[in-house]
């Protein structure tokens, strides 16, 4: 690892300072996961590491059932994956970050490292996309936000201008009769990157089976996670069938744009996306039943 100068600004007015300074030369530092291995790698080399963790504003985590679930940029997966508020309102999201390696590397790992890696087979991602969250930036001319599905550009490749950071996730709180699920599968049980991932969320009408809206978001199999509308639209309006869920199933498969590389076919991942769409509909739906 090549030398760097660390930096540890205190807020964000500070951080985006140093990154206006600095420039191409400077990448934040969350949790590190990610970043610590690509300076290993050499795949990263800046002069400068600016720490993030002390900016208070990146570390809130905060509940409204108006508002919806804010997550601080620096905020662990540990936290998501052990909140209560997040195991009832989002499960989905739960389980997102209950996939992210071990225990010990969610306890340093952020949502907002992960988004700003933008892997393509990030796990926080897909449920991301499927619940309608929006980010917030700040930069030199203040802070903007906008829809998370606008924020990965492409492989390693995000929204961000060299002078600006991802302050915080924004989530929009789930309907009365809500459900969410997500799916990775990997060839090992843990700590292993996705093959395929695959979220889905629902809200059904009151009272009975009808599923309101429905939104799917899949990981790992394009170089940026992509919703299906088409999907969606089968669901929207009607109530659960295996007609219903197979159709779904087989229109997230024609979405998906995999690759072929060491760990999986292109044509097993398609596949795959047919087979967990439907089980992470399903399971969706049984916890939207249950409110």
């Amino acid at each position: 690892m090549r030398d760097f100068e660390y930096l540890a600004p205190r807020s964000i007015g500070e951080a985006v300072a140093l990154l206006q300074q600095h420039g191409a030369k400077a990448r934040c530092l969350a949790g590190g996961t990610d970043l610590v291995l690509m300076m290993t790698d050499k795949i990263a080399t800046p002069a400068y590491v600016i720490d993030i963790k002390h900016i208070p504003e990146l570390n809130v985590f905060e509940w409204d059932p108006t508002g919806g679930l804010t997550i601080g940029a620096a905020v662990p997966f540990r936290i998501l994956e052990r909140s209560d508020v997040v195991q009832r309102h989002y499960p989905g999201m739960a389980e997102s970050a209950g996939e992210v390696g071990s225990w010990q590397i969610r306890n340093l790992a952020t949502p907002g490292g992960n988004l700003c890696t933008a892997s393509p087979s990030a796990e926080i991602a897909p449920i991301l996309w499927a619940l309608d969250a929006q980010v917030t930036i700040a930069g030199p001319n203040g802070s903007r936000r906008i829809p998370v599905q606008q924020f990965v550009t492409g492989v390693r490749r995000t929204a961000l201008e060299p002078e600006e950071l991802l302050v915080d996730i924004r989530v929009p709180p789930p309907g009365e009769r809500a459900g969410s699920h997500y799916i990775k599968l990997k060839e090992r049980q843990k700590m292993d990157i996705a093959f395929v991932g695959v979220a889905a969320a629902v809200e059904l009408e009151p009272g009975d089976g009808v599923i309101r809206e429905a939104k799917i978001a899949l990981g790992a199999v394009a170089p940026t996670p992509i919703r299906v509308p088409k999907a969606e639209a089968t669901l929207r309006g009607q109530r659960l069938t295996d007609e219903r869920l197979e159709e779904a199933g087989r229109e997230a498969a024609d979405a998906a744009k995999p690759i072929t590389d060491v760990r999986a076919s292109a044509e097993y991942r398609k596949e795959m996306v047919h087979v967990l769409t439907k089980r992470a509909i399903r399971q969706a739906v049984a916890i939207a039943t249950q409110h």
